[in-house]
């Protein structure tokens, strides 16, 4: 089943009804399925047809669901890009990718232009902006020019949909090959665990190229017929005004944008004129100060879900019916089996730490031209996630970190996390990342790269015998360094990578 049947679905039964608000605007579904239509026919008639992959590099407007879907109504497989990419990462990624076709924002364009040349694959370029430059196709003019193509491409659910590129903390980014049938199942399975229904409104700051983006906002609101709020950029003062007086119900973020955005609301015990019924995190663990008093301050419900991109991408769900563990990854979604290993593949016992490995109908087909490392990931029907995790004896797991990122000092392997959650318990840390650093003798040691809250007056020392107290003393960092702030990805999680590579 192509994707785009959902969307056929949802315009004929609530076509009147709104399907996005931006700023500026809204487009009611019917509008939407009609611009879809005719940017499929539009591209169509530019030589994009079946199996093509077209890159989509847009923001949270609504041209970024409309060329996502256009690219599926042709059977066409659409490879999200990270709008914070400089040039010669897109270009990478549009070679690796082999794009045939670019719908991209005006003001990326100079960014990438000088790239353009030595990609072979790429053979039209779409622009969205007021003033195309030359040699590319206004995206706008070709909806507007281009008349409805009312066929859906008829394809297998093993078809592939998407390649969804990997954020690259273990290296080089990753292309992910998704099907429809994989993302149709993980779909299915959060509007049964949100209860998501036509009268939902969802709050999409997530950037829509984001892996939960697209599945927990996106293609949700498609097939149930909620409305989405876009908001092209994660502006905090704007989300917190919108979690306080508009109409969303559904806010799907990751662990940073929970915390950032409780800096940027001032406390209050009035209580939001239309609360948001249901958020989700998931990206990263969320700390339980701040799930509970985002909780308090916005008179909601946070459940927290396990992601990956490799399993389109929800894996597991703290949920109702089963209850809800703060702090834990819930338990599998329908249609998904979990289990936690060991370096040789055995199952380990209850508690007990080891790889978390994950069997289903959202596991990917394999990595795009990376056979190799498809066979290492995807073995005996198991994707093997690289996180570190644990089960408890009600059958709830937890991360306990990256497997990547595992620090072994003499021999002793410590979880960044473990230590990361001491700091952050001490009254003037506001924020910390644990990184490793090379030691001669000991192979790593333990870096601690701290943020403090403003007036704090702890110093390194201070710290250190902090963390002495409270940890094994080969845990402790052996350096600690004040910041003013840490590098962050497009998505708002601490972007260790940087952190490594620039030495901390």
């Amino acid at each position: 089943m192509n994707l785009n049947h959902c969307l056929e679905k949802t315009a004929s039964s609530h076509g009147d009804s709104t399907a996005m608000i931006y700023p500026g605007g809204e487009i009611n579904w019917r509008t939407l399925h009609e611009a879809v239509r005719r940017l499929a026919h539009g591209l169509q008639k530019l030589g994009i047809g079946r199996d093509d992959r077209i890159a989509v590099m847009l923001p949270n407007v609504p041209h970024f669901v409309m060329a996502y879907y256009a690219a599926l109504r042709l059977g066409a497989v659409v490879v999200p890009v990270n709008t914070m990419y400089k040039g010669r990462e897109t270009a990478w990624l549009l070679e690796d990718s082999e794009a045939k076709a670019l719908v991209v924002w005006e003001g990326m364009w100079d960014e990438l232009a000088r790239h353009l040349p030595v990609l072979d694959a790429l053979k039209v370029a779409v622009v969205l902006g007021e003033a195309p430059p030359p040699g590319t196709v206004s995206l706008t003019r070709l909806i507007a020019r281009s008349t409805p193509l009312n066929d859906i491409a008829d394809i297998e659910g093993t078809d592939l949909a998407l390649i969804q590129y990997t954020s690259g903390v273990t290296g080089t980014p990753k292309g992910v090959e998704l099907t429809h049938s994989n993302i149709l199942s993980n779909v299915n399975a959060c509007r049964e665990i949100m209860r998501v229904t036509d009268e939902d409104v969802f709050l999409a700051a997530l950037p829509l190229f984001h892996p939960m983006g697209q599945t927990v906002i996106m293609h949700l609101a498609i097939s149930t017929g909620a409305a989405m709020e876009l908001h092209p950029k994660f502006e905090p003062q704007s989300v917190v005004r919108s979690l306080e007086s508009s109409s969303t119900t559904l806010f799907p973020a990751v662990p940073s944008m929970f915390r950032i955005l409780l800096n940027h609301c001032e406390p209050t015990e009035e209580k939001p004129s239309h609360p948001v019924r249901l958020c989700v995190s998931g990206g990263d663990r969320i700390e339980e100060e701040v799930l509970k008093e985002f909780e308090r301050r916005f008179s909601t419900y946070i459940l927290e879900c396990y992601i990956t991109a490799e399993t389109s991408p929800v894996v597991s769900f703290n949920q109702w019916r089963t209850g809800r563990r703060v702090g834990s990854l819930g338990h599998p979604i329908p249609g998904v089996e979990m289990k936690v290993v060991d370096e040789k593949g055995f199952e380990v016992s209850i508690g007990e730490v080891g790889e978390i490995v994950v069997k289903g109908s959202g596991v990917m087909r394999g990595y795009i031209n990376r056979p190799r490392i498809t066979s290492e990931v995807l073995r005996n029907g198991w994707f093997h996630t690289g996180d570190l995790g644990k089960m408890d004896i009600n059958g709830f797991f937890y991360l306990v970190d990256r497997l990547h990122h595992r620090i072994v000092k003499g021999g002793f392997s410590i979880y960044p996390s473990e230590v990361e959650a001491v700091l952050e318990a001490h009254p003037d840390v506001k924020d910390v990342a644990v990184i490793p650093v090379q030691d001669e003798i000991m192979g790593q040691e333990v870096k601690a790269c701290v943020v403090l809250k403003p007036n704090a007056t702890v110093t390194t020392e201070q710290l250190s015998e902090y963390c002495r107290e409270r940890m094994a003393r080969y845990k402790v960092p052996a350096v600690i360094r004040f910041y003013k702030d840490l590098p962050l990805t497009p998505t708002g999680r601490v972007d260790k990578v940087e952190l490594i590579r620039s030495g901390g």
